[in-house]
């Protein structure tokens, strides 16, 4: 569920020995509220920001309402 002002979107902490922890959020594709969210407006390179955003299927051999999208994270 989101919060107030902000678009729908889910956090990520990554955290590897010997690394600082990175954080980033991930967005669904085809929600309206992402063309006012400022945090993901913030992110300036339209192709970073494309990569923020992905599509949802549903899922329901998993559960009834279960969602599934594939969001990579590459630490280098």
């Amino acid at each position: 569920m989101p919060y107030p002002g902000r678009t729908p979107h889910i956090h990520f902490a990554v955290a590897t020995p010997g690394q600082r922890r990175f954080i980033t959020q991930m967005y669904v594709a085809g929600e309206p509220q992402n063309e006012r969210d400022s945090v993901l407006l913030g992110v300036r390179d339209p192709a970073a920001r494309a990569r923020l955003i992905v599509p949802l299927r549903p899922m329901p051999e998993v559960a009834q309402n279960a969602l599934a999208g594939e969001f990579d994270i590459v630490l280098g």
